[in-house]
């Protein structure tokens, strides 16, 4: 049963999934192109001295791309279950309901992770051939806040999905992008190093939320 939901979720999720891999591939491109661009044709010195000195985001291309892959894997694992109203035909099989919508959540939050895992990747070999790893480190840091951002609005969007009450999930909306606001309020580097988890374990609570909605989903509540 377990083989079937995951090839189920699979089924659900692998166009997005390969759409947002080739787009991470394609912006990491654009990112190795533009450093390359301002090593050989403007000067290499000053571009150092504007991203380790002054500060500059050589990758702000990045910054809102997690979030976008987050919402993105939530429409696809979770509108067509609440359009076609097959979200109650998954929650009827022999398993616990609350396993199954653990399960939905964990499978999505393994796609995001991969396709993470896969731009942030490749984006970390352009870096390291650039710069030392010491500043690559600093680079995950300042980057990590927009990543959990990502993790958050998954977990939020797929709570908001199963939530039966449009006012509610309003309420979700807003709550969940006042959270947000604080992952991205300061744009420097490592300037979440100490505070980042803190936000981690803050940012867990929106993972298991759809226990509260899917519970409201099943009993099928109007207010």
């Amino acid at each position: 049963m377990v083989k079937a939901l995951f090839y189920k979720e699979w089924l659900k999720v692998r166009s997005a999934v390969f759409i947002l891999a080739g787009l991470f591939i394609v912006l990491a491109i654009k990112i190795a192109l533009e450093i390359s661009y301002n090593i050989r044709f403007l000067d290499a010195n000053k571009f150092w001295y504007q991203v380790i000195i002054l500060g500059d985001f050589y990758f702000n291309d990045l910054k809102f791309f997690p979030l976008l892959i987050g919402l993105v894997i939530a429409f696809a694992q979770y509108m067509p279950e609440i359009n076609a109203n097959r979200l109650k035909l998954t929650l009827h099989l022999p398993l616990k309901e609350n396993s199954i919508l653990l399960f939905m959540v964990g499978f999505g939050t393994l796609a995001f992770f991969a396709v993470n895992l896969l731009g942030v990747g490749l984006f970390s070999i352009v870096t390291a051939n650039v710069f030392p790893w010491e500043f690559l480190l600093n680079v995950w840091i300042t980057i990590a806040p927009w990543v959990l951002a990502g993790f958050a609005i998954y977990w939020a969007a797929s709570a908001i999905f199963v939530e039966p009450i449009w006012l509610k999930r309003i309420i979700l909306i807003v709550f969940s992008f006042g959270y947000l606001f604080f992952l991205f309020y300061i744009s420097a580097y490592s300037m979440y190093k100490y505070s980042l988890p803190w936000f981690i374990i803050t940012s867990l609570f929106f993972s298991v939320i759809i226990l509260y909605t899917g519970q409201r989903f099943r009993r099928g509540v109007e207010k």
